[in-house]
């Protein structure tokens, strides 16, 4: 292979690299910035010393608090509570994602959106329908004879100061990007060089 050619090959590949890199680089810096904020609530349940024979029943109820909190019908009631309270914002998509941090009863809500104002707007909501569901899930109780006291608190709202900044996704999929192009350029020199081959085999038959 002859240096000239050695060069184009290597021009090829450049070239794709450097069009990932810049198309990658475009779309990111299009796209608006995500906002996450982080609330807290904490159940009663984890101020209690539990016995190992409750662990299981804990783990049920833990597990209908997160299933509460991520439920459509709490999401549809917060975005009708800001419908109503706040109709001067645009809204925006948010995703909600619940977990409960190890060991502890505290459980983390973030909500994850590209507007701070509606996103955080949108979280307040949540954590109050939420305590809603559970008042009315006491009182449903009650009525039917079984006791139920307050059992979760909110421990903590979003702030603006819970933001989760996304730079350093950038690095990462600009990586990505180059290596992506550079690995379309191998192809497209593949390509190159198979219908070069196929032609000069033509031309000698």
């Amino acid at each position: 292979m002859s240096a000239s050619q050695t060069g184009i090959r290597f021009s090829i590949i450049l070239f794709c690299a450097s069009a990932g890199v810049m198309f990658q680089a475009l779309r990111i810096t299009k796209e608006p910035p995500e906002f996450r904020l982080l609330a807290k609530v904490v159940s009663a349940r984890g101020l209690i010393p539990a016995q190992a024979s409750d662990h299981e029943n804990n783990a049920d109820y833990y597990g209908t608090i997160l299933a509460t909190l991520e439920s459509d019908i709490v999401k549809r009631r917060a975005l009708e509570h800001v419908r109503a309270l706040n109709p001067e914002l645009k809204e925006s998509e948010v995703e909600i994602r619940a977990a409960q941090t190890k060991g502890t009863a505290i459980f983390n809500i973030q909500a994850i959106g590209r507007d701070r104002n509606y996103t955080q707007t949108y979280l307040d909501a949540l954590l109050d329908e939420f305590m809603t569901s559970r008042q009315d899930l006491h009182v449903q109780l009650n009525k039917n004879g079984s006791t139920m006291e307050k059992d979760v608190a909110i421990l903590e709202r979003a702030s603006y100061g819970s933001e989760v900044s996304d730079d350093w996704k950038f690095p990462i999929l600009i990586f990505i990007a180059a290596i992506g192009g550079a690995l379309f350029g191998f192809l497209l020199d593949w390509i190159i060089r198979g219908v070069i081959s196929l032609r000069s085999l033509l031309a000698d038959t």
